[in-house]
C-alpha cells in the first residue's frame, strides 16, 4: 500500500509522519541548485505504481526544474539497508513528455538510487516562445539536471554520496547517454545504451523524406510488406556469409543485394518507392549525401511501419511550430539545410569522448541490425568517427564498444543485462567480446549473439 503524498509547496506533513526517518527529514530541508523538490512519497513493498510492483520499501522524491525549464524529475530510493551505493540514471524515449515512475521503481527494486525525467517537453506547443529552452532540455540539459538532482537527493537521504554512477537508456535515451558522456564526462562511470540516436538531425530529416515518399499512406498492403522482406531474405540466404538456417531475417542485412525485378508482386511505382527507401537520401538540389537509407529485409521490423506511413516526427512540428504538417509540401532541400542549422547544436552529439575516456568511463552500445526507427548505419558512422578522433579502433575499444545484433530492432530485444555487462567492465575490467540476447520476430523467439562492430577501415587493415 502507499502512504500519503507529502506536498512541499507548502510542506504539510500529517501527524503520523512526524516520526519520519532522518533521511526523509534531510530531504525536507534539501535545497537543489537546478530544481526544487515538490513531493516525497513513502512506498511500501507490494505497492503497484505506474505498472511497476515495488518489491521493497522505498521513498520516491519528485522535483521540478527551476524556470524557464519545465523538466520534471522522479527519484526512487530503496531503504538504507537495501541500497547498493550506486546511482542509476534512466533515459526517456521518443520526445519524452511523460515522467515514468516505472523506471525508477524497477531500479530501486534492484538496490539502486534510480532517477528518471520527462525531458521538459510536455505540452511544449502551449508555449512556443519557450522552444529554445525545450530544445536544450530535450537535447541534453534535462538528463544533466536529473543526474545532478538525483545524486544530491541520494546523498541527503543516505548520508553519503553514491560510490558509483551508471546510465541506462535507449533511442532518445541513448542520445541522452551519449550526450552525458560527451558534455558531462565526470557524471557516469559507465553508459549502457540500446539503439541510441547519434545524429538526431539526419535521422529526423529521413523521417520527413520517408513520409513524403509514402504520402498519403497505404502504398503497400500488409501482405506485400511481409512478402518483400521474405523475398529479400530468400535472395540473400545463399550468400557465403549467411548461416544455413530458417530464420526469417538475415545475419548480415548490411551486405544484402536486391533484385527488384524479381519482386513481381509490386507495381513499378511501389518498386520505385522501395528502392528509394533502401537508398541514401541525397539533397534533391545539390545531390549531396544527407542521410542513410534503410537496410533491405528490414521491412519485417516494427510490423512493417517503415512502408506503411513512416514514422511520426515531432521535430518537424517544432521546426514549423505547428502540429499538422503535410510532408509532401515540404521543400526537402531547404528543410535539410535549415533543420540541421536549427537543431544540431542542441540535439546532435559530437563523436569526441576524450575526457570521458581519460577518467576511465566505459561506453557500451547494443544496436539491432534491422532497426527501422534508428538504423544501425547511424551509430556505425558515429563510432567510426569516434575511432578516428580517438586515434584508432584499438584505442577506442578500450573504453567504447558497439555490438550489432541480427534480427534486432526497437522493442524486440530481450534476455540481456546490458547494465550488468557495463558494470562488470567498469568495476572488474571484464570487457565484453560479444553479447548474447534474444530477438522476437513474427511471434517467435530466436537466441542471437551480437558481434563487435569494427569500422571498415580497421577491418580492411
Amino acid at each position: 500500500m502507499q502512504n500519503l503524498i507529502f506536498l512541499l509547496s507548502p510542506i504539510i506533513f500529517a501527524t503520523a509522519c512526524l516520526a519520519a526517518s532522518e533521511g526523509v527529514e534531510n530531504l525536507k530541508n534539501l535545497k537543489l541548485d537546478c530544481a526544487r523538490i515538490t513531493g516525497i512519497e513513502k512506498i511500501e513493498a507490494g505497492s503497484k505504481i505506474d505498472g511497476a510492483d515495488a518489491s521493497t520499501d522505498m521513498v520516491i522524491v519528485k522535483a521540478e526544474a527551476l524556470p524557464p525549464s519545465k523538466v520534471k524529475i522522479a527519484v526512487a530510493l530503496p531503504t538504507k539497508d537495501k541500497w547498493n551505493g550506486v546511482f542509476l540514471g534512466n533515459g526517456n524515449g521518443g520526445m519524452g513528455q511523460n515522467l515514468s515512475m516505472k523506471m525508477p521503481i524497477i531500479g530501486a527494486n534492484a538496490g539502486y538510487a534510480s532517477a528518471h525525467s520527462d525531458l521538459g517537453t510536455d505540452n511544449w506547443w502551449k508555449d512556443p516562445d519557450n522552444l529554445d529552452v525545450v530544445l536544450a532540455d530535450f537535447g541534453h540539459d534535462a538528463v544533466y539536471m536529473m543526474t545532478r538532482a538525483g545524486k544530491k537527493i541520494a546523498e541527503a537521504y543516505y548520508g553519503n554520496p553514491p560510490k558509483r554512477s551508471y546510465y541506462l537508456g535507449g533511442s532518445t535515451g541513448g542520445q541522452e547517454g551519449l550526450s552525458m558522456a560527451a558534455r558531462h564526462p565526470s557524471e557516469y562511470d559507465a553508459v549502457a545504451l540500446l539503439y541510441p540516436v547519434s545524429d538526431r538531425t539526419a535521422l529526423h530529416t529521413r523521417f520527413v523524406y520517408e513520409r513524403a515518399l509514402l504520402h498519403p499512406g497505404k502504398r503497400f498492403s500488409d501482405d506485400q510488406i511481409a512478402r518483400i522482406s521474405k523475398e529479400i531474405v530468400a535472395q540473400n540466404k545463399n550468400n557465403p556469409w549467411e548461416p544455413k538456417d530458417s530464420k526469417p531475417y538475415l545475419k548480415y542485412p548490411e551486405k544484402a543485394k536486391v533484385d527488384y525485378e524479381k519482386l513481381d508482386f509490386l507495381t513499378k511505382d511501389q518498386i520505385d518507392v522501395l528502392t528509394k527507401i533502401h537508398s541514401p537520401f541525397l539533397d534533391p538540389q545539390t545531390g549531396a549525401f544527407v542521410t542513410f537509407g534503410l537496410p533491405p529485409s528490414c521491412e519485417i521490423a516494427d510490423n512493417g511501419k517503415s512502408l506503411k506511413w513512416g514514422f511520426g516526427d515531432w521535430m518537424v512540428q517544432w521546426f514549423f511550430k505547428k502540429n499538422k504538417i503535410d510532408p509532401s509540401d515540404i521543400d526537402l532541400h531547404r528543410y535539410a539545410v535549415e533543420f540541421k542549422k536549427r537543431f544540431s547544436p542542441t540535439a546532435d552529439v559530437a563523436p569526441n569522448l576524450g575526457k570521458f575516456r581519460a577518467r576511465g568511463g566505459k561506453l557500451l552500445i547494443l544496436q539491432g541490425k534491422i532497426d527501422t526507427i534508428v538504423p544501425a548505419s547511424y551509430i556505425c558512422d558515429w563510432y567510426s568517427a569516434l575511432c578516428e578522433n580517438t586515434g584508432s579502433f584499438e584505442k577506442t575499444r578500450d573504453f567504447a564498444r558497439v555490438f550489432l545484433l541480427p534480427g534486432g530492432w526497437h522493442g524486440n530485444i530481450s534476455g540481456v543485462d546490458l547494465l550488468g555487462i557495463a558494470r562488470n567492465w567498469a568495476e572488474k575490467g571484464i570487457a565484453p567480446e560479444s553479447i548474447k540476447a534474444t530477438v522476437t520476430v513474427n511471434g517467435q523467439k530466436y537466441p542471437e549473439e551480437a558481434e563487435l562492430f569494427v569500422p571498415k577501415k580497421d577491418e580492411e587493415e
